[in-house]
Formats: C-alpha cells, sequence, structure tokens
C-alpha cells in the first residue's frame, strides 16, 4: 500500500507538471482591457472584463502568475462561468482598473458566501505586492473587510492602471460567484439592506423555535418539539449558507463554517422527515412508507457525519441525491395523509411545497446546472421563511384538535354521555366529601329521583324515544335545584341531586314537589298525554355509619318501596 500511494502521488505530480508545461506552451490570451472607475459609475460587472485560469492541483503562486501572464493561457470569463474545482485546484481571476474618482473608495466583492479562501493580490505605486485575504477557512479577523462574503479594497492610485490577481479555493461546489466592484458606499447600502432582511428571517425563526418549545413543553406535544428541533436546525444551516454565523455567531471559529453550511442542511431534512413522520403518522398505513422514511432519516445523519469527518465530492453529491429523495418522500407522506382526510397536513404540506421549491435552486446549483445568484443563495432561506408559520398554523389545528380530544375524554370519565348530568363515580367521590364534612356539623341532603315509568316509554316510544325522555328528565331536574347542587345520572333512569350547602328536610321536600311538578308538565319533545313520573327519595345526611356507597343504595332501596300507581311519589327518610 506504501509504494502504491508513493506511485499515484508521483503520478500526480507529472501530471501536474505537464499540464504547466502545456499552459506554457499554448497561445495566451492578451491582457484584458482595463476597466475604468469614474465619479458616474458606482458598480461594475467583471463578467466579460476579466480573464480565468484553472490551476489544476494549485501549484502556481502568485508571484507564478505574475511573472508568468503573458504566457498563461487566460481566457475571457463570461457572465454566469461556472468552474468546478477539485483535488486542490484553484481559479486564478485577472482584471485592470484604473480609479479616476479620487473622493471614492472601491471595492471587489466575491458575491458568493461561503467561500473557502479567496485572496486578492496587486502591486502599489511603489512596486510593493499587497495581499488581502478572506473566505471561510479564516478566521473574521484575518478578513481584509469583516463581512458575510469576501470584499477587498482596491489600490488607491488613480494616475494608473493597476492589474489585479484574484485567487479562489472552493471546494466540491462550482464557484459561479460574480465579481463586483463597488464603491464602498453603495456596498455597505446593499449590505445594510441586506442584513436587514436576514435579521428578519432570522428572528422569525427564533420566535417560531421559542413558541414551539413552550407548546411543547406546555402541552406535551411531540409535533412542536419536533418542529422546534428542525427549525433550529434549518437556522443553523442557513447562518452557514449565507455568512451571517461566520461574521456574527462564531467569527473567530472557521473550522465552523464548513459543518454549518453542508452538516446542519442535512440534518435539517433528517429532522424534517422525522417531524412529518410524527404529524402524518405513516406507521398506521404503510409499513413500507415508515421504514422508507426511517431509512432516510439515518441515511442522511450518516452521509452528514461521514462527509462532515471527511469531505468528498462524493459524499457530497450522496447527499444532494439524499435530500431530493427525502423532499420526496416527505411530499409523498402528506399527500397520503391528506388522503386519508388529515385536514391539518394540508397546511403542513403547503408549507413544504414551497421549502422544496426554494430548495430546487440551490441544489441545482451545487449540481453545476445553474450558476450563482439570488435564488441559489437565498431561494431555501426564503421557501423557509414561508414555510415556517404554515408549518405552525397546520401544528396549532392539530393541538387545538387533539387537546378537544382529550377534554371530551376527560369529561366522558366524570360526565354522562346521555344527558351531560354528573357521572355516577364522579357523585360518589363528592358524596363522600360531602359526609366527612358533614360530620363536623354541616348537614345536607341527598336526592334520588327515578323516572317510573320509563319502561311504559320505551315500549311506546322506542328506544331513542326513551332517551329523549331521559334527557328531558335531566333538564327538568336542572330547573329545579338550586345552583350550587349537584345534578348526577346514577343508574339506567336514576338520578341523584346532591344538596352539599346546608339544607334541612323541609327545603328539599319543596324541591322535590316541585321536581315531581315539573315532570308532570307537557312538553314538546314527547307525544301529546306522554310525562315524566318522577318518583323521590330524600334524607338528610350523614347517616350514622354511612359511607357515600351505603347512603345512595339505601336510598335506591327506598325507592323500590314505591309501588309504580303510588300516589305519593315522595318518601322521606330521617336519621
Amino acid at each position: 500500500m506504501g509504494r502504491l500511494a508513493v506511485w499515484l502521488c508521483a503520478t500526480r505530480q507529472v501530471v501536474a507538471l505537464g499540464f504547466l508545461v502545456c499552459l506554457a506552451g499554448a497561445h495566451a490570451a492578451p491582457p484584458p482591457v482595463a476597466v475604468t472607475l469614474g465619479e458616474s459609475q458606482s458598480t461594475v460587472a467583471l463578467a466579460n472584463h476579466s480573464e480565468f485560469l484553472v490551476d489544476v492541483g494549485g501549484r502556481l503562486t502568485a508571484a507564478d502568475v505574475e511573472s508568468r501572464q503573458s504566457e498563461l493561457p487566460f481566457a475571457l470569463r463570461p457572465d454566469g462561468h461556472k468552474t468546478l474545482l477539485t483535488d486542490g485546484d484553484v481559479l486564478w481571476i485577472r482584471f485592470v482598473a484604473r480609479v479616476t474618482d479620487r473622493d471614492a473608495r472601491w471595492l471587489l466583492e466575491v458575491d458568493l458566501p461561503g467561500v473557502d479562501d479567496a485572496s486578492l493580490y496587486y502591486r502599489n505605486a511603489a512596486g510593493a505586492l499587497v495581499v488581502q485575504h478572506a473566505g471561510d477557512s479564516l478566521a473574521q479577523s484575518q478578513w481584509a473587510e469583516r463581512g458575510r462574503m469576501p470584499f477587498f479594497s482596491l489600490g488607491p492610485d488613480t494616475s494608473r492602471e493597476v492589474t489585479y490577481l484574484v485567487r479562489i479555493s472552493h471546494a466540491r461546489v462550482p464557484f459561479s460567484g460574480g465579481l463586483f466592484l463597488k464603491t464602498q458606499v453603495v456596498a455597505s447600502d446593499q449590505e445594510q439592506r441586506a442584513q436587514f432582511l436576514l435579521g428578519a428571517y432570522f428572528g422569525l425563526a427564533a420566535l417560531a423555535v421559542f413558541v414551539a418549545l413552550a407548546n411543547a413543553l406546555v402541552y406535551r406535544d411531540r409535533g412542536f418539539g419536533a418542529y422546534a428541533i428542525y427549525v433550529l436546525a434549518m437556522i443553523l444551516g442557513q447562518a452557514g449558507i449565507t455568512g451571517v454565523g461566520g461574521m456574527l455567531f462564531w467569527p473567530e471559529m472557521p473550522a465552523l463554517n464548513n459543518p454549518m453550511t453542508f452538516f446542519m442542511p442535512l440534518l435539517a431534512g433528517a429532522l424534517g422527515v422525522w417531524f412529518v413522520r410524527i404529524v402524518a403518522t405513516p406507521q398506521q398505513y404503510s409499513t413500507l412508507l415508515d421504514r422508507l422514511a426511517v431509512s432516510i432519516i439515518l441515511g442522511l445523519i450518516a452521509v452528514a457525519g461521514i462527509d462532515a469527518v471527511v469531505p468528498s465530492v462524493i459524499g457530497f453529491e450522496l447527499s444532494l441525491y439524499l435530500l431530493a429523495l427525502s423532499m420526496g418522500v416527505v411530499l409523498l407522506l402528506l399527500g397520503l395523509a391528506i388522503a386519508r382526510g388529515d385536514r391539518h397536513s394540508r397546511w403542513i404540506a403547503a408549507g413544504y411545497a414551497l421549502i422544496v421549491l426554494g430548495g430546487i435552486f440551490p441544489v441545482a446549483r451545487n449540481f453545476g446546472l445553474i450558476q450563482s445568484g439570488f435564488l441559489s443563495e437565498y431561494g431555501l432561506m426564503l421557501g423557509s421563511a414561508m414555510e415556517m408559520p404554515l408549518l405552525f398554523y397546520g401544528l396549532n389545528r392539530r393541538l387545538n384538535e387533539q387537546t378537544e380530544t382529550r377534554a371530551r375524554a376527560r369529561a366522558l370519565a366524570v360526565t354522562d354521555p346521555l344527558t351531560g348530568l354528573t357521572s355516577h363515580r364522579r357523585l360518589l367521590t363528592q358524596l363522600q366529601a360531602s359526609i366527612n364534612r358533614a360530620r363536623n356539623g354541616r348537614p345536607f341532603a341527598l336526592m334520588v329521583v327515578e323516572l317510573a315509568n320509563h319502561a311504559a316509554l320505551a315500549r311506546e316510544l322506542g328506544r331513542e324515544g326513551a332517551e329523549r325522555a331521559l334527557v328531558l328528565a335531566a333538564s327538568r331536574l336542572r330547573r329545579v335545584v338550586r345552583g350550587t347542587d349537584t345534578v348526577a345520572r346514577v343508574g339506567a333512569q336514576h338520578f341523584a341531586v346532591l344538596m352539599d350547602s346546608p339544607c334541612s328536610l323541609d327545603e328539599a321536600n319543596a324541591i322535590a314537589t316541585h321536581a315531581v311538578a315539573q315532570g308532570l308538565r307537557e312538553n314538546e319533545v314527547l307525544p301529546p298525554g306522554a310525562s315524566l313520573r318522577f318518583h323521590v327519595a330524600l334524607g338528610q345526611l350523614p347517616m350514622v355509619d354511612l359511607d357515600a356507597v351505603a347512603t345512595l343504595d339505601m336510598l335506591l332501596a327506598e325507592l323500590k318501596a314505591i309501588s309504580l300507581d303510588a300516589r305519593k311519589t315522595i318518601r322521606v327518610v330521617k336519621r
């Protein structure tokens, strides 16, 4: 293996030397026409005004290029030119400029955040070589001009033409950034507008993360938790891609630039699939799709981790294919969820459609299909900004529905589903508490009511009519009790009224009499002539040595002693 490595290294050196020999023997282009920077100008694009040369293996130094300009085959760099630099290749760009405006400070802008390494070389009036550096491989304190992307200051000489050399090293992603000459005023104004928009995006995203985490903690909702982690990964990825992170968040830690630019978008893609898997729940209807989603999540994380440790062109291209596949799977999962009737997935699908649309441009740029531009640099961020409120709205609707479902489930545990009255179990709990308090000298009353003609109504009106009669009975009982009393359903046709506040037997008897009269009144629910016949047993509590269950059973037994055709339908149980 050692001999093979030495042989490959020697072969590469021979090929590189042979390439340089070919360059030296090739026909070289004449120097570019000088660009004049006067008072009437503020921005000049160097496309078609500059020349480029690809240094295979990066063997040429600035002194080599400067001394051999007449020999090296520079070619005109047209608008939209793209160059893929691999295995240490370097892109050299040459242009000539003359500044005639003495009052303006001119800058060279490399319009591409995330450039690994960029340097500017030129000779000043004294003939000394001036060198300026920038790029993600350097800390911001080593940049010629602090910023999101490389800026370099042109020579202040106004009396002569100056030849400038730009050295670009940008691995894996084709370099298609534009080079522009701008006055400092224009460059500062444009950068301030860009930073205002970037600040709005990161502020919105940070707010979304905070609110989502709050909802996740308060409501114990996994969907909001996954959403918060996904948006946080998207924030860090966009901070790396747009250069904001290198300028503001970790300016003196350039080692973080590449991981944030390449690793975090892959992690955000994996977290996006995880989030959709939680919301769309594919495991409920397709084990195969669920396994595919899990495989993509694990694949993205594995490729991202390996690529972060051992960056390679193959790993980068594989990550792009996996990201494209993940977007397709996400839309498929959401589409199937919508087809199954999940209304809230429509909003999440609309949000993901926007981020897929915005992500097409940087992916196409990374594949070398289009040149660098506004949409390739900020398309994913714009899609993410429009996606966040849609996803948040969809999650809120989903949470509200789940909250209502849980509330109904909790209500069913303490209320009767047919009548809406307090449940039997809940009444026993309240009754026992009242008995415990009453033993300290606070008497109360309990009234048990039977719809005595329930069986007859069921035979005459059927099951539905009998259920309507029970609902009507519950309504009539609510009308006669006091605001502090509790009405419960304690059997098929039995009700109970807990008069928890101090209540004498005479007061309880009056309420019972009113209840019987209410049952006999005409109503619009039952057929003409049909009424509710209430039998009532009541007593003042507590009874000696009787708990809640025994007390209720005792009053129910008293009800059975009342015959169906009895004229006296109220029985009072005394201690």
